[in-house]
C-alpha cells in the first residue's frame, strides 16, 4: 500500500470567537494539509491520552480538574474520513488534534526554510545532555490565562481560564477560553521551542533586546502563518479594497484571548494598526524614538514585529501597483465600492507570496545570528545576510523595503559604516592572516571528512549521535588541541572568532581586573549541514557552526558572574568547504563587559524593570528567562 504523503485535518483559522459572528463564520474554519507521519497511541496509567509521533507527543492530562482525556485515535476511519474531528470548543479530542494540526504546520515551515530537521534542545540530566525525541504539548495543563513553553521540561503547556465579565467584541463573559484553540498562540509557543534548539543562549536575558526578540519572532512567525490561508487572505482583502492600511484581521494576534483576559479590549497584540483614544483604528506609524524609549519585553518586541510588517506592505504596494493600474485602466485609483473578484484572488497570490518569502527570510536568518546576546541591529544583518544568499539579485526589493521600514523605526546595528545592503551584510573572513588562514583550511579539510556522517544519518537520533560525535572531535581542534599553528598563534586566531585565549582577564573602563574561573572552555553546539532553495533557483549548501565560550568570575567578593561570547561560522559546501561568514559575539570586548554589568546591575531601565516583576528566574548566577512569568494575564 503507497504511504500517504498528507494529512487533512480541521481547524479554525482565527480563533473560536469567530465563527460566532456572519461575516467571518464561513472563513474562520478551514482544512489543513499537514505532512503525513505514522501516530501511535501510548498509555498512561491505564488510559489511552497520548498521541505520539515523530516530533510530538500530546498528553491530555487537566491537574486542575483532576481529569484525563482520551486521545483522539487520528489513525481511525471515522476521522480520516471526515478530515478530522469538526471544529468544537467542548471537544477536548478536537483541541488535541489542533495543537498536533497547528504543531506540525509550524514545524514544516521552520524545516523547509532552514533546509535540515529540527532536533529539541537537548534535555539536561546529572551526565550531560540527554536526546529529546518528542516535544511534550499538554491542551489542558493550566488553569488560568495563560500558555508558555517549558525548556526545562522540553514541553509547551497551554492553559484555559473563565473570560472576564466585560462584553467586548466576540467575548462570552464568564465562558470558557481555552489557549489550544488560538492557531496564533500554538504557533507562537512552539517558536518559542524551535528558537531554544537553534540558539539556547537566547534563553538568557543579557541585553534589553533579548526578551523582546524571542517575543516578537514568535509572534512574526505565528502571524505570518495566517497568510498561508488562502480564504482568510481573500476574504480580507476583500473587506479593505486590496489595502492593508485600513483595518484587517491579518494583522491582529489572539483576539479572543485579548478580549477574554480582565482589562482586555481586542487582539492581544496587533502588528499593522492600534485603536486609539478615540476608539478609531489607525495605521502604525513609524516612530523612532520607541527603540529608545520602550522597554518592557512585549511592548519593545511589537517595535521589531511593526518594522517587519511594515516591510511586508512596502513590498506587497511594489508587487501589486501594476495590477492596480490594469484595474483602474491607468489611474491607480479604485472606483468606491467593492473591488472585482478576480483582482482580490490576483493581490492575494501576491500578498501570500510576500509572506512566505519574508517568512522564509525570518527563519533562515536565525542561521545568521550571532549564538548569544542577540539584538535587533543583530537580527537585520542577519535577515540582509540570509536573503543575500538566498537571492542575490533581489529583483522584488525586499531588502530594500527591510532596511527602510528598520531605518523608520529607529532599529539601527552596531559596527556599520553605512546603512546601506553591502554595509549591513556580515562580513567574509578576510582579515586573517595567512597562518590563520592555514588554520580555516584546516578546519574545512577536517570538515571535508567528516561532515558526511552527519549527511548520511536517517533518523533524527541518528544525526544528534553523528553531530555529536563531530562537536567531540572539533572541540578538541577549537581548544587548540592539534596544535595546527602553535600556542601563540592559534591564540590570535581564536580571538578572531570572538574566543577568549587560555589565561586572559578582563578589564573593565575603570581598569578593575576580572580572573575569569573557567575561561577557556569553547563548546562546539552545533554542526550542522543544510540544503536550502533559493528564491531564484539555486541550491544552498552550507554547514552551520556555532561555538560558544563563558567566562565565571567574581566581582567584588559575593557576586557570581557568567559572561559570554562566541560565533556562528557559515560554511560553503558548494565552494569547497570556504567558509563565508564569521559572526562573532567578542567574548574578550571590555564594552559588551561593561554594557552586561551595566544591564545586570539594573543601570538600564528594561533591567530594573524586569526583575521587579520577575519575569526572569530569581538566580543572582543567571538570567534565564521565564516564559510561564512572561506570560501570565492573570
Amino acid at each position: 500500500m503507497q504511504k500517504l504523503a498528507y494529512r487533512y485535518l480541521r481547524g479554525y483559522t482565527l480563533d473560536p470567537g469567530f465563527s460566532g459572528r456572519l461575516e467571518t463564520m464561513t472563513i474562520n474554519e478551514t482544512t489543513y494539509r499537514i505532512r503525513w507521519e505514522d501516530l501511535t497511541m501510548a498509555n498512561h496509567q491505564n488510559r489511552k491520552i497520548c498521541i505520539q509521533g515523530e516530533y510530538f507527543e500530546i498528553i491530555d492530562i487537566d491537574p486542575a480538574s483532576n481529569a484525563y482525556y482520551e486521545a483522539v485515535d487520528l489513525n481511525s476511519i471515522a476521522v480520516l474520513a471526515q478530515n478530522g474531528l469538526p471544529p468544537s470548543e467542548g471537544n477536548p479530542m478536537f483541541h488535541q488534534q489542533f495543537v498536533y494540526t497547528i504543531a506540525m504546520k509550524t514545524l514544516d515551515h521552520f524545516e523547509q526554510a532552514l533546509g535540515r530537521k529540527i532536533i529539541w534542545s537537548a534535555r539536561d540530566v546529572a551526565h550531560g545532555k540527554e536526546y529529546v525525541s518528542r516535544l511534550r504539548l499538554y491542551p489542558h495543563a493550566l488553569r488560568e490565562a495563560n500558555a508558555y513553553y517549558d525548556p526545562d521540561k522540553k514541553a509547551v503547556l497551554f492553559g484555559y481560564f473563565k473570560a472576564a465579565p466585560q462584553v467586548i467584541g466576540n467575548n462570552f463573559p464568564g465562558g470558557a477560553v481555552f489557549t489550544c484553540l488560538s492557531p496564533d498562540i500554538i504557533a507562537h509557543e512552539l517558536t518559542h521551542a524551535v528558537l531554544d534548539s537553534i540558539h539556547p543562549r537566547f534563553l538568557e536575558n543579557t541585553n534589553k533586546d533579548v526578551a523582546a526578540f524571542h517575543e516578537a519572532f514568535s509572534d512574526i512567525i505565528a502571524l505570518l502563518q495566517r497568510f498561508t490561508v488562502t480564504q482568510l487572505v481573500e476574504n480580507q482583502l476583500s473587506q479593505t479594497r486590496g489595502s492593508l492600511d485600513e483595518f484587517n484581521l491579518l494583522g491582529e494576534l489572539a483576539t479572543q484571548f485579548g478580549t477574554a483576559i480582565p482589562h482586555g479590549g481586542g487582539a492581544l497584540r496587533s502588528a499593522i494598526g492600534q485603536y486609539n483614544e478615540d476608539g478609531k483604528w489607525v495605521r502604525n506609524k513609524p516612530d523612532p524614538s520607541a527603540y529608545q524609549t520602550i522597554f518592557e519585553p512585549h511592548l519593545r518586541g511589537s517595535i521589531l514585529v511593526a518594522a517587519f510588517f511594515d516591510a511586508l506592505i512596502k513590498v506587497y504596494n511594489y508587487k501589486t501597483e501594476d495590477l492596480i493600474r490594469i484595474a483602474t485602466n491607468g489611474s491607480g485609483v479604485l472606483a468606491q465600492g467593492m473591488i472585482s473578484k478576480d483582482l482580490v484572488k490576483r493581490l492575494s497570490q501576491e500578498l501570500c507570496q510576500v509572506a512566505g518569502i519574508l517568512m522564509s527570510v525570518a527563519i533562515r536568518a536565525l542561521d545568521y545570528c550571532p549564538p548569544v546576546d542577540i539584538t535587533f541591529g543583530d537580527f537585520l544583518r542577519a535577515l540582509i545576510t540570509a536573503d543575500i544568499d538566498a537571492a542575490p539579485a533581489d529583483d522584488n526589493n525586499y531588502r530594500v523595503a527591510l532596511m527602510e521600514s528598520f531605518r523608520s523605526w529607529g532599529i539601527f546595528p552596531e559596527n556599520v559604516t553605512t546603512f546601506s545592503e553591502e554595509s549591513l551584510k556580515w562580513n567574509s573572513p578576510t582579515d586573517f592572516s595567512l597562518d590563520e588562514q592555514v588554520a580555516l583550511k584546516y578546519i574545512s579539510n577536517e570538515l571535508r571528512k567528516d561532515i558526511y556522517k552527519v549527511v548520511g544519518a536517517n533518523s533524527r537520533e541518528d544525526i544528534y549521535n553523528a553531530s555529536n560525535e563531530l562537536q567531540a572531535k572539533y572541540h578538541t581542534i577549537f581548544m587548540g588541541e592539534q596544535n595546527v599553528l602553535g600556542n601563540d598563534k592559534w591564540d590570535t586566531f581564536i580571538m578572531k572568532l570572538g574566543l577568549a585565549p587560555q589565561g586572559h582577564q578582563y578589564q573593565d573602563q575603570d581598569g578593575n581586573f576580572y580572573k575569569p574561573i573557567n575561561p577557556y572552555n569553547i563548546q562546539v553546539y552545533t554542526i550542522r549541514p543544510v540544503y536550502r532553495a533559493g528564491r531564484e533557483g539555486q541550491i544552498i549548501e552550507q554547514v552551520i557552526i556555532t561555538l560558544l565560550q563563558k567566562s565565571e568570575f567574581h566581582v567584588g567578593t559575593e557576586t557570581k558572574m557568567i559572561f559570554r561570547g562566541g560565533c556562528s561560522i557559515i560554511v560553503n559546501m558548494a565552494s569547497d568547504l570556504s567558509i563565508d561568514y564569521i559572526i562573532t559575539k567578542n567574548i574578550t570586548s571590555k564594552r559588551r563587559l561593561q554594557l552586561y554589568f551595566d544591564f545586570i546591575a539594573g543601570k538600564e531601565p528594561e533591567s530594573s524593570l524586569s526583575f521587579s516583576e520577575s519575569m526572569y528566574d530569581d538566580d543572582c548566577h543567571s538570567t534565564k528567562i521565564n516564559f510561564a512569568k512572561l506570560h501570565f494575564n492573570g
